[in-house]
């Protein structure tokens, strides 16, 4: 590879998408390793392709060359092995909770929630005059014909993983505040969630980059899939 080559730089010159350079490599952003190879796309008749290693360069502190918390080379998944993670995501679709109805649903979905902006925060809510985060996201969910589980952790173990590279309008975020899985938001897009903040804040828009939300998200759920994909 020449120096400054990312993920979707590869995928464009392979044909591979990002999302199975991912799954492939478990990769689970942008991260690339100074002397990393990634397995590729099996084609009929072909062994799997693998990219050539990164070479140093002084770019290094680019994100896309980010270094932190990687794994060496030998752990990088076989052949073998990637394929059986692909062939687990399609097995974890099967846990989706339901399909949307039309394309435009998810987005319907997000005005329902931003209803409840400026909503009060009060702990065990789940109305307008009072709704905690978990109980936020039930109550939503529950016009969409899904009837949750009323705590956050409950809540993170339904439907389907996803990475939060691959996050969509609709899906359930979660992040690690005083305890382990402490508190959950409705991702809206653009890297916004809306969700029932604090008492001091009560339902609110906030950014996923931002550094506080940032450190502590730990996982992303997505409970409906389309026809046409995930």
């Amino acid at each position: 590879m020449k120096k400054g080559d990312t993920l979707a730089g590869i995928s464009r010159k392979t044909g591979v998408s990002v999302a199975e350079i991912r799954e492939l490599n478990r990769i689970s952003g942008n991260a690339l390793k100074v002397g990393q190879r990634l397995a590729l796309k099996k084609k009929p008749g072909h062994e799997i392709e693998s990219a050539a290693p990164l070479e140093y360069t002084k770019n290094a502190l680019n994100p896309d060359f980010e270094l932190e918390e990687e794994e060496e080379a030998d752990d990088l998944l076989t052949p073998e092995e990637a394929w059986a993670e692909i062939e687990k995501r399609k097995q974890d679709s099967a846990a989706l909770l339901g399909k949307w109805s039309n394309p435009d649903e998810p987005k319907l979905l997000v005005k329902v929630a931003m209803g409840f902006l400026g909503a009060p925060y009060r702990l065990g809510g789940s109305s307008v005059t009072g709704i905690d985060c978990s109980g936020f996201v039930k109550k939503i969910y529950q016009f969409f014909n899904i009837d949750l589980p009323r705590t956050a952790f409950e809540q993170s173990h339904v439907g389907m993983h996803v990475a939060r590279s691959e996050l969509a309008e609709g899906d359930l975020i979660f992040f690690n505040t005083r305890k382990r899985v402490g508190h959950v938001g409705i991702y809206i897009g653009n890297n916004q969630f809306v969700h029932a903040a604090s008492r001091k804040r009560g339902v609110r828009v906030d950014d996923l980059n931002t550094p506080y939300f940032d450190r502590r998200f730990i996982s992303a759920v997505r409970l409906k899939g389309s026809d046409d994909g995930l």
